[in-house]
């Protein structure tokens, strides 16, 4: 229990001395004593043998006469007299209590903030600092000289900002009631305003620069100590100028704005040089450059033998120093000694020139060329004239290179005096790229003399080179080697290479269409890729068949090209219509340019496997109806609908020609053709095929094999039982 008791002790006193604070402090007669929100002040009695405390807080007062060594508690805060110091008017104050900040303030007082300082005024902000409000006369001192004063009245902590103009680098300033001052060096003071800039633009401009408040100033232009003109004007904060009407090139320039800046200047006359001149036919250019430093005004004329010659008369320009000025008359055509006249108050500018027309014409040889695709093609160009042009091209699609050459060397400018020949070389890619084959390509040629001096020498371009394939099979076609530009759908065709071919055109047909490969590179394991391109050369689809395997590729474009790429192949190439099932049609049949029509279906038949397809062909004219199987690679190689022997399922001729096809159980496509003229209908329909004994004959001999082996099952099955 004992020890209980201690350890409550020892918490409470812990407890009671970490909530009480001891201090002392100095505490002068101007000063105030702040404790948390008590205010103390104090004043002597007695020559300093009895200090007069007053203690304010909140809305009560303490104002206790005490001797040395006496105290008074106010809100738990003890306030012990200690010593007082008459010399430095000091009283040392010994504070005890419940309390948690401790200041001490002047009871008046003020700071002094430098804004900004310049030769004309000097610009304070005044803060007051003191406990109590700041009223009286504020006075200001430079050099021991009166400056001026102002009233003050400020709030705690209160600031205002006043202006005035100092003596020298320093300033005084003092509350004269209040008996307190400050002092502030200011260092060296900087010019409000300065001279920035002088130029001439026919008269004087200065550029003046006010660091400080707007200001009234005069500026003057000066001549020889004579003063030319003066003005008075408003400087704003910032960059202005002041203009003068004088025309002269040298002086001096005075502002005075309450202090003086002053600056000389001089400027070179202008001074013309002829820069430039060009005749064209009757048209004069003259281009001239004012290397003075004064602006040139006045006017230009064309003399020939001291006669004004060009139109018009004069003509009124404007010369910046440094700048050119370019001016056009229309002068004789014949005219060759000519005098370039430019006047103006200042002065007389004259160049006798010896003009000789400037400009170059061209022509092309040959404006219309055919180059194959991959090739290159020349146009020879002809230029005429003086002067040196640019050469370039307009219209020509980015994937045909280009290159002028005068001679061995590849020019884009040149320097024509007299005649120059110029070749244009052409390269054209192997595959079409923004230009269609067999199309005519308009461009143009550009010789640029400069400033909009333009001409144009339009050519034409057409690119051939398409790749034409045989007919394929053992036909009558094919026997007379027939060939077209154009390939035809429906139509097998034989082709052979490595690497790329080049594109191969075929005739615009409309519908869902096929375009497969096969025959002999099928067999050599050799691999293939068709592409399917646009009629300007961009790949649209490509088939993507393993290696060793037909390649096709079914697409709806109406308008394409074929292309073959492969490291070396040989096999047929036919684009056909496609039916992804059978489908009832009706079309009209025409004639093809080698005399008879003919149009090949392709039929997706996976989805006809084990069934029979039965086909029922009607047409107004007698037409021949041939039906193949197009599955084995082998197959394929046996259509050829043109020939006289026929490897298919069945044919039929005539108006009316009905079939049918057992669709076999890995059966991918049949390939129906029909050839002649007419108007053509044909109805397709699928049936179920009954299995039949006959069908079973393939497995015959695994039938008797397993027969075999159930017999000799059941002897040894009858052999174990005997036993």
């Amino acid at each position: 229990m004992r020890a209980l008791k201690l350890l409550m002790l020892t918490f409470l006193l812990t407890a009671f001395a970490g909530s009480v604070l001891a201090e002392s402090v100095e505490l002068g007669l101007d000063e105030v004593l702040l404790v948390d929100g008590q205010v103390v002040t104090f004043d002597t009695v007695n020559q300093g043998s009895l200090v007069f405390l007053r203690i304010e807080a909140g809305n009560r007062t303490y104002s206790p006469v005490l001797k040395f060594g006496e105290n008074i508690t106010v809100d738990g805060v003890t306030y012990t007299v200690g010593s007082f110091d008459s010399y430095t008017g000091k009283l040392r104050l010994h504070i005890s209590g419940n309390y948690s900040r401790v200041r001490v303030l002047k009871k008046h007082d003020f700071d002094v903030e430098l804004v900004e300082a310049f030769n004309t005024y000097v610009k304070l902000r005044i803060i007051n600092t003191g406990f109590y409000r700041l009223n009286g006369t504020l006075q200001f001192y430079s050099q021991g000289v009166l400056l001026k004063e102002v009233p003050v009245d400020l709030e705690k902590d209160g600031s205002t900002v006043l202006k005035v103009r100092p003596l020298g680098s320093s300033l005084t300033l003092s509350v004269k009631e209040l008996g307190i001052s400050k002092t502030l060096f200011l260092g060296e003071l900087k010019e409000q305003v300065s001279i920035e800039g002088i130029w001439n633009n026919g008269t004087i401009v200065v550029g003046l620069l006010n660091r400080g408040d707007p200001v009234n100033a005069t500026v003057k232009l000066l001549y020889s100590g004579l003063t030319l003109e003066s003005k008075k004007v408003e400087l704003k904060h910032g960059e202005n100028e002041v203009s003068f009407s004088s025309e002269v090139n040298q002086g001096t320039l005075v502002v005075d704005y309450g202090a003086i800046a002053q600056e000389s200047f001089y400027f070179r006359p202008a001074e013309l040089v002829l820069e430039d001149i060009e005749k064209n036919g009757s048209t004069l250019k003259v281009t001239l450059k004012n290397t003075g430093e004064v602006t040139f005004r006045g006017h230009v004329s064309v003399l020939q033998n001291s006669v004004i010659v060009g139109r018009p008369l004069s003509v009124e320009v404007t010369i910046e120093p440094g700048e050119s000025e370019e001016v056009t008359f229309e002068v004789p055509e014949d005219s060759a000694y000519l005098t370039i006249m430019a006047t103006s108050g200042a002065g007389t500018f004259s160049f006798p020139v010896e003009v000789e027309e400037k400009t170059v014409r061209g022509e092309a040889v040959s404006e219309s060329i055919r180059v194959p695709l991959g090739g290159h093609g020349t146009y020879i160009l002809i230029l005429k004239g003086s002067g040196r042009v640019e050469l370039g091209l307009e219209g020509l699609p980015e994937a045909i290179g280009y290159a002028f050459y005068s001679g061995e060397s590849e020019v884009n400018t040149i320097n024509v005096d007299g005649t120059s020949q110029v070749t244009l070389l052409l390269t054209i890619p192997s595959i079409p790229r923004g230009f269609s084959v067999g199309e005519p390509l308009r461009f143009n040629v550009t010789i640029s003399r400069g400033e909009g001096q333009v001409q144009k020498i339009p050519l034409e371009l057409e690119v051939y080179g398409l790749g034409v394939l045989p007919v394929y099979g053992d036909n009558w076609l094919a026997k007379m080697n027939y060939t077209a530009k154009t390939h035809f759908v429906g139509m097998p065709y034989s082709f052979f290479g490595r690497g790329l071919t080049p594109p191969m055109a075929f005739e615009e047909w409309p519908g869902e269409k096929i375009a497969i490969a096969y025959g002999r590179y099928v067999r050599e394991g050799a691999d293939l890729t068709i592409h399917v391109l646009s009629p300007s050369g961009e790949i649209l689809h490509s088939s993507e068949q393993q290696k060793g395997r037909p390649d096709y590729v079914v697409f709806n474009e109406s308008k394409f090209m074929l292309m073959l790429e492969g490291d070396q192949f040989s096999g047929v190439l036919l684009v056909a219509d496609y039916l992804p099932g059978p489908e009832n049609l009706t079309f009209e049949l025409g004639q093809k340019d080698f005399g008879t029509g003919i149009r090949t279906f392709i039929i997706n038949a996976t989805g006809m496997r084990g069934q029979k397809l039965r086909l029922n062909v009607r047409s107004d004219r007698a037409v021949e109806v041939r039906v193949y199987y197009f599955t084995l690679n082998k197959e394929k190689e046996d259509f050829d609908p043109l020939s006289s022997d026929f490897r298919g399922v069945f044919r039929g001729r005539g108006t009316s020609v009905e079939g049918s096809v057992n669709v076999r159980s890995y059966e991918d496509f049949i390939a129906v053709s029909i050839i002649g003229t007419g108007n053509v209908s044909v109805g397709m329909e699928t049936e179920k095929v009954a299995l039949q004994v006959g069908g079973l004959s393939k497995y015959t001999g695994y039938l008797i094999i397993a027969g075999l082996l159930a017999l000799l099952g059941a002897v040894i099955y009858l052999e174990g039982r005997l036993e």
